[in-house]
């Protein structure tokens, strides 16, 4: 994308790639008009001073710019008259410029500050919390497809379960009881969920527990799965992060006592080991059964709290001086020892910033965390919704699931709005469509994925809405886009009537050089022809008596036939035209002028060649005639194109470009 681009700009004047911004301007006259299309003053402006700047080497007066300008809109009305506009071709290249240069207006979005900033204020923080999950009938059979109605006699339980809390009853207790109903697997601490901090649960999640005293109940929260009640136990600043080293030696779930104690007796013996000063780092590669970490001497990097096992976690984070190492001490996956590597604490708000805008882009949350825009887009665009085709969706979500193929078919008149926006209407069906292509989400109960989806479908149609009226609210980026165009039709239509042309066109080219030939007399000779370096005399003998009846064209392919087998080459040649100075064989051979070098694979050479005083054709000097055969067809197609379209240019506009 970025060589096309510079293609197509290139073409438009080359070497000048910088950009200035333009402007808007209340009055904006016709400068100019070709063929009856009028082109604006903030047209020409843009086109001047981009070209104009102090940067640019190649400056022009005012009269060349007009000029260029003119001649710009002719070629871009010819490619328009024949055609090229309307290819695919043209308008899927067109498509993608914009894309690209749409992306940076459509991706800069107010951002929810006070989101962001609460995210952030909860990294400080960690919560200690207990949970008890109450599923949903449904969730338990492995449907997740929920309606409101499935959800009824699973709240009824949380609200008695929660006053039985309320009243002093034992949650753990409780824990135990509805863990055999869901199935949840016994805990040595039932419903203990532990340590967490901002940022690692489901932000509405977190809402409820960070907002919930110490020693306290939580609200209800519902999930996909059933309804949760928590309980907080303690509060605390977080502690950051820590960089870690461990060593671990295996230890099976099923494990008897003989294996216990043998993993048990390597561990200490590390430990000994340790203590008495040996490397840990080499330890662990020899020891440590974390095929992760042992390689890396046992170094685990960074982490937070809740990254590892609470019995791992306890144990690092309370190591406090750089170095130090724990005693052997066991987790679900047998023995360890840690070593202190470093720690950290929270980065400060405006290094997080881009990890927690991250982290809720990729997490589904791009609603909540640019609301503040969706709202100024709303008011910005007229956004307007039809409140009753609202409801009627929801009704016929509490019993018909909203990405059903019954659901799409079970409304009378498809195509009633839904929403508008300015004067664009949006209906039923277009919701519809987006849902059928767009049906995955966060939320499982009907009426939950309903207005996500349509809170999506309304931020994409805003979106499609800002998109459309770029160029009407930014004059750069409509120039800009203008230039593309411009660019790329001018490459297509120049390509076909001058470059392909003046290429391809032997007999054009021919007669331009014999009429022009004095333009292009050689000061002094050129050698022409091949230089064959041979390995040694006496295969150059051989190979000068096999060709001496040859073509040189026909020599050449015979000694590349013959002398070259797979990889051994006995022969290598250069073909080209050469004057005094350019290649050492050619001096000494055709210009008895030094000596040449042999290189030590190649210890003789010949020529296959003459000596020209100038060229025989145009291919001699293919390069200089085809740049001025080409500058020759633009020169006619110009005039051609000025007798074709009529151009009216307007002096007292011209005047006032500064």
């Amino acid at each position: 994308m970025i060589i096309n681009k510079m293609r197509v700009r290139f073409f438009l004047f080359a070497f000048l790639l910088l950009s200035v911004k333009i402007i808007a301007q209340t009055n904006d006259p016709v400068i100019m008009k070709v063929d009856g299309k009028d082109f604006k003053k903030s047209e020409f402006e843009y086109f001047y001073n981009k070209y104009n700047n102090d940067d640019v080497i190649d400056k022009r007066s005012l009269k060349e710019y007009i000029e260029l300008f003119k001649n710009l809109k002719l070629k871009v009305a010819e490619a328009e008259f024949q055609g090229i506009d309307t290819t695919t071709a043209f308008l899927t290249e067109l498509a993608g410029y914009r894309s690209a240069e749409a992306k940076p207006y459509l991706e800069n979005m107010e951002i929810n500050e006070d989101f962001i900033r609460k995210i952030y204020n909860r990294m400080n923080e960690m919560v200690e919390m207990s949970q008890i999950i109450l599923l949903f009938p449904k969730v338990q059979n492995g449907d997740l497809k929920l309606f409101p109605s499935d959800t009824v006699e699973i709240y009824n339980k949380a609200i008695q379960i929660k006053n039985r809390l309320l009243k002093g009853e034992n949650f753990e207790k409780i824990a135990v009881e509805f863990s055999l109903e869901t199935g949840v697997p016994k805990t040595d601490r039932p419903g203990y969920f532990g340590w967490f901090s901002g940022l690692m649960l489901n932000p509405q999640f977190e809402d409820i527990v960070f907002n919930t005293a110490v020693g306290k109940i939580g609200e209800l929260f519902r999930s996909n799965y059933g309804y949760h009640i928590v309980k907080v136990h303690a509060k605390k600043e977080n502690p950051g992060q820590v960089n870690a080293a461990h060593i671990l030696i295996n230890l099976p779930p099923n494990a008897d006592n003989i294996q216990a104690d043998e993993s048990k007796k390597i561990i200490n013996e590390i430990y000994d080991k340790l203590m008495k000063g040996a490397d840990f780092s080499e330890l662990a590669k020899e020891h440590s059964n974390d095929p992760g970490s042992a390689s890396n001497g046992g170094e685990l990097g960074w982490f937070g709290i809740g990254s590892m096992v609470k019995e791992f976690q306890d144990v690092a984070f309370s190591l406090n001086e750089i170095g130090e190492i724990s005693k052997p001490f066991k987790t679900q996956f047998g023995y360890h020892i840690v070593k202190l590597l470093g720690k950290k604490p929270v980065e400060p708000f405006d290094e997080k910033r881009k990890e927690i805008e991250s982290k809720l882009n990729s997490g589904g949350y791009i609603i909540q965390l640019h609301q503040p825009a969706i709202e100024n887009m709303k008011n910005e665009y007229g956004f307007e919704k039809d409140y009753s085709a609202y409801q009627l969706l929801f009704s016929k979500a509490n019993t018909v699931y909203p990405t059903d193929s019954m659901f799409f078919s079970a409304f009378d008149n498809p195509e009633i709005t839904l929403f508008s926006i300015g004067k664009t209407k949006f209906s039923l069906n277009q919701f519809f469509s987006f849902v059928k292509q767009n049906s995955r989400s966060s939320y499982s109960l009907s009426s939950e994925l309903l207005n996500d989806r349509l809170q999506w479908f309304e931020y994409m149609s805003l979106n499609e809405t800002k998109d459309k009226l770029l160029e009407d609210k930014y004059p750069e980026f409509k120039n800009l886009i203008q230039e593309y165009r411009d660019g790329i039709l001018m490459f297509e239509i120049s390509n076909k009537e001058v470059w392909r042309k003046a290429s391809e066109d032997t007999e054009g080219l021919t007669a331009y050089y014999e009429k022009n030939k004095k333009n292009y007399a050689w000061d002094n000779p050129v050698y022409k022809g091949y230089i064959v370096l041979a390995k040694d005399t006496k295969t150059k003998k051989q190979m000068q008596k096999e060709i001496a009846r040859k073509d040189p064209e026909v020599a050449v392919q015979f000694l590349l036939d013959n002398y070259i087998v797979g990889p051994v080459s006995y022969v290598k040649i250069e073909q080209g035209l050469f004057k005094k100075g350019d290649n050492p064989f050619v001096d000494e051979a055709a210009f008895k002028s030094g000596v040449a070098e042999r290189p030590a694979e190649f210890q003789d050479f010949f020529l296959i060649g003459k000596i020209l005083k100038g060229p025989e054709s145009y291919k001699d000097i293919q390069g200089p005639v085809v740049t001025d055969y080409q500058n020759f067809l633009e020169e006619n197609w110009i005039k051609e194109l000025n007798k074709k379209y009529k151009v009216t240019i307007y002096p007292e506009v011209f005047e006032t470009i500064k």
